[in-house]
């Protein structure tokens, strides 16, 4: 605010005016800035007047400055502080970027240069089935800690292969059929930052992966021990030349390319029990389920279920169980694994 005096203009006259500053003494100094020729001060209580009129506006002045000291305000588009406050102040009155204690503030700015700083993508599920499709998206941190997020489409996403089928400029991504559940990377491109997440493929489909599918033994099985497409993997096949198959050899828990992981039924009397037959078998397999069968000959009538047996003895390798009817004259018995 700039004070102004009151004065009236008339004709010149020869009189003088003088300044508003004293030093102490009786005579006064010439001011800085003189009235002009044409105003003249009529009395020296107007002329008093005018000076406290002048200092109250310049305390008022002073007072609306140091009221704003803490957001002080720099025009210029340079760098301003205070004891709380700091401001980098475009030019043009544009409010620019100003901060204080965790609050950041960032207006009208014309144009603002940032920098992806940081990277991430996600799929969206995280876990799919086979055949099943994720929507991919990103997350981009900037160099000054804001964030933007991005759709499929905003990031350019590298060749996928297994466990995926594919993946298109709209980061949809399609899995294929797997042989066991895996999880996969996939990588995004967005401004100068690669970067890569994992998307799992849940083996739904147990029994359709390549050449091993619908031979009704799990695929996951058939590659942990034979590798991709091994036509000795097949359900019927015996490398180990045991007499006992794949299929076999799956149900009952064994390593089919083990010559010495085979499953052994042994039959014994009970010493002083000549109405009892002892059954052991090997190896007890974790989560199978095992049922003693019999039957009186093997011509006609088919296996049943036997009941008379006793509890079985285990030394978690190998069971034992006790036929505790053996009257028959021929009795022929079998062992039913059940594995789901």
């Amino acid at each position: 605010m700039i004070p102004h005096l009151v004065h009236e203009s008339s004709p010149p006259q020869h009189c003088r005016t003088r300044a508003q500053i004293h030093d102490g003494s009786d005579d006064f100094r010439p001011a800085a800035s003189a009235l002009s020729a044409t105003e003249t001060v009529r009395q020296p209580g107007q002329f008093f007047s005018a000076v406290l009129t002048l200092l109250i506006l310049m305390l008022h002045t002073l007072t609306s400055s140091a009221a704003s000291s803490a957001t002080t305000l720099d025009g210029g588009g340079q760098h301003a502080t205070s004891a709380s406050y700091s401001m980098d102040g475009s030019l043009g009155g544009i409010a620019g970027f100003s901060s204080t204690g965790a609050t950041t503030n960032r207006q009208g700015y014309i144009g603002q240069l940032t920098e992806v700083a940081s990277l991430s993508v996600t799929g969206t599920p995280a876990f799919l089935n086979e055949g099943a499709t994720s929507q991919l998206a990103g997350l981009a941190t900037l160099d000054d800690m804001t964030v933007t997020m991005l759709s499929g489409s905003d990031i350019i996403w590298s060749a996928v292969s297994y466990p995926f089928a594919s993946v298109d400029s709209n980061g949809v991504l399609t899995a294929t059929n797997v042989y066991a559940t895996v999880a996969g990377p996939v990588s995004g491109f967005y401004s100068g930052r690669l970067t890569n997440t994992y998307v799992q493929v849940i083996d739904n489909q147990p029994d359709n992966f390549g050449s091993y599918a619908g031979d009704q033994l799990p695929d996951s099985w058939q590659f942990a021990f034979f590798g991709l497409e091994n036509p000795n993997a097949g359900p019927g096949m015996d490398v180990t030349g045991t007499g006992q198959n794949n299929r076999f050899k799956y149900v009952a828990g064994l390593d089919p390319t083990n010559a010495a992981s085979v499953f052994v039924l042994k039959i014994a009397s009970v010493a002083g029990q000549p109405n009892q037959t002892k059954l052991t078998f090997s190896p007890w397999a974790s989560g199978r389920a095992y049922a003693v069968e019999y039957r009186t000959n093997l011509v006609t009538g088919g296996f049943t279920n036997l009941t008379t047996v006793s509890s079985p003895i285990t030394n978690s390798t190998e069971v034992s169980v006790t036929d505790l009817s053996a009257t028959e004259k021929n009795k022929f018995y079998r062992l039913q694994i059940t594995y789901p």
